[in-house]
């Protein structure tokens, strides 16, 4: 103990104090240049990201606006607006009114395909109606004029029509040259209300503004309920003809500002934040840099006693655990958060003890991998010789005109296989898994009606509810018509009963098919305690031994009648029978 007492007295300890010093030093200086050359480079990418995320905004109205303006377009050639135009005569009331129930359909088709639209009207003059996506109105004449003389209507621009944003079209198409009245005009009514939550969403911060301006409208999204005149005059002069960012002063209050334009809404989109929102949280970070100069000195001081607590005591609890192990103690975990070379020893020293351990119990977790694999390819199987079977028999029955015993039948058979190939569990009811046996029986008992009698008793009571691990009885009865009963020409007999012996239950398959001699059961019994291969039997056996623990378990013995006695012994234990 004397020898770690004093750690300062290993040179180890030393070098590695003082290396650390020495790069430590180099590295402060190096993050000082770095830091005053980093605040400047923010400073330009933050300009740079604002003009970026403007652009793209507007980019994205734009967009989206250009879509409704295709869906205006596209509109102007339905063949109901244009056969209620041009020729409304041709159709009687009923015709007429279907037409204009499709053209609202239609209408209203576009005015949801957008948030941004409030309402799409339809003016046809013919037949003096307003029909937009809701209603249907009389037709307004002033209102026509209006949208027929909307300025810019031609280049399809966002226009102001009694304080209302709208896009308009009509057929012949709205020019300036062109004298003719149109036949029709189809008009968007956009919502300004969708317009500023979209501006809204633009901002990231309460200090940041948007101002949407164009010679019609004039749109704020901005930290103040108004804004007056002077503070939009001065931040609209000064903006330039390019995207790029700009300070402006605004009453000792200096703005960055950024716009983007756009001639589809003949508009600009100004974003404005002050300047000291942006780049004063800057200043903070010269105030923390000083800070962690102070700090790293403080922090070489205590570094030097942190090193005896982070490489002496590791070392000391990896020792003890090997203590621990030499007295026998394989059940020891040892942790270190860190993910440095201790944490490495120690993993491999955990996975050196886990190893241990599973040397132990492999064999064991082996042998229910094993046994669980070999469940479920035991569960998707199905007999096709069975299956085969059973579809002649419903045809015999068919042909014999026994309709009963088809429809009793093909009950029983889908019964069967629901149950064979429902396997998301590995355990059912005692009752469940009995009564699917049952119907196997009887299914077979109608393949063998004249060869084989098959009796099947009643389970004890107070055991229906026990959980036992899936077909366990029914390939027993398999085997008894497959290698007992089959050859069977005539007196065939098949017993199925339950008996429980105090805190015992047993399963019964018993038969008076081909005879085993001794030898044959011996062999059958050895290898199912062998479990060398892997047959259904052993499956079976071995499934409930690791169910109901050694005492339980599948045994062969001779039936009295001549044929093979299947018996499946359950140990109860107390609260399951």
């Amino acid at each position: 103990m004397k020898l770690i007492a004093n750690p300062w007295n290993k040179s180890a300890l030393r070098r590695l104090i003082l290396s650390f010093i020495c790069i430590l030093l180099p590295l402060y200086i190096l993050a000082i240049v770095i830091y005053n050359w980093g605040i400047g480079t923010l400073q330009t990418e933050i300009s740079r990201s604002m003009t970026s995320q403007v652009s793209q905004y507007f980019g994205e109205l734009e967009n989206e606006f250009s879509r409704i303006r295709g869906l205006q377009l596209d509109v102007l050639s339905d063949t109901n607006l244009n056969s209620l135009s041009a020729i409304p005569e041709y159709y009687d009331p009923i015709e007429k009114l279907q037409r204009m129930l499709s053209l609202q359909q239609r209408l209203n088709a576009i005015r949801n395909s957008s948030a941004y639209i409030e309402e799409v009207h339809a003016y046809i003059p013919a037949i003096g109606k307003d029909i937009s996506a809701l209603t249907v109105s009389d037709f307004d004449r002033d209102r026509y004029n209006e949208f027929m003389n909307a300025p810019d209507a031609d280049e399809a621009q966002v226009v102001n029509i009694r304080g209302k944003m709208y896009m308009v079209a009509g057929y012949p198409y709205l020019l300036a040259l062109n004298k003719r009245e149109p036949i029709f005009i189809v008009a968007i009514e956009l919502s300004l209300g969708k317009v500023k939550e979209a501006m809204h969403a633009m901002r990231h911060s309460p200090e940041e503004g948007l101002l949407y301006i164009s010679p019609q409208f004039q749109i704020a999204a901005s930290p103040a309920a108004d804004l007056n005149e002077t503070f939009v005059r001065r931040i609209v002069q000064g903006q330039g003809q390019t995207d790029e960012a700009r300070i402006v002063s605004v009453d000792g209050q200096r703005y960055l500002t950024v716009n983007t334009a756009s001639s589809f809404f003949g508009a600009q989109l100004i974003k404005y934040i002050p300047e000291s929102a942006v780049f004063q949280p800057l200043e903070k970070f010269r105030n923390w840099f000083v800070l962690f100069a102070a700090v790293s000195l403080v922090i070489i001081l205590v570094y030097s006693l942190y090193v005896y607590k982070f490489i002496h005591q590791p070392l000391d609890r990896l020792a003890k655990a090997f203590r621990k192990v030499e007295l026998g103690d394989v059940s020891v975990q040892i942790r270190h958060e860190s993910k440095d070379e201790f944490h490495y020893i120690y993993t491999r020293f955990n996975a050196m003890l886990d190893n241990i351990k599973s040397l132990i119990d492999q064999v064991y977790m082996q042998r229910i991998l094993t046994q669980k694999a070999e469940l479920k390819q035991l569960q998707s199987q199905i007999n096709p010789h069975f299956l085969y079977n059973s579809f002649f028999i419903i045809n015999t029955m068919t042909r014999l005109g026994d309709y009963d015993q088809v429809e009793r039948f093909a009950n029983q058979l889908g019964e069967y296989f629901q149950f064979v190939t429902r396997n998301t569990k590995d355990e059912v009811p005692l009752g469940k898994e009995v009564q699917h046996a049952k119907v196997y029986a009887e299914i077979q008992g109608m393949r063998f009606a004249n060869r084989v009698t098959v009796t099947f008793g009643e389970l004890p009571e107070q055991t229906g509810h026990i959980m036992v691990p899936r077909l366990i009885l029914q390939p027993l009865i398999e085997n008894a018509f497959e290698h007992g009963l089959e050859k069977k020409a005539s007196a065939g007999r098949l017993d199925v009963r339950f008996e429980k012996e105090d805190n015992r239950l047993l399963l019964i398959v018993e038969d008076n098919g081909e005879s085993l001699d001794d030898e044959g059961i011996e062999r059958i019994n050895r290898e199912m305690e062998s479990q060398e291969e892997v047959t259904a039997l052993i499956n079976i056996h071995q499934r409930i031994r690791l169910k109901f623990g050694p005492g339980s378990g599948l045994s062969i013995a001779r039936s009295a009648w001549g044929g093979a006695k299947t018996m499946i012994t359950i140990e109860l234990s107390e609260g399951r029978g």
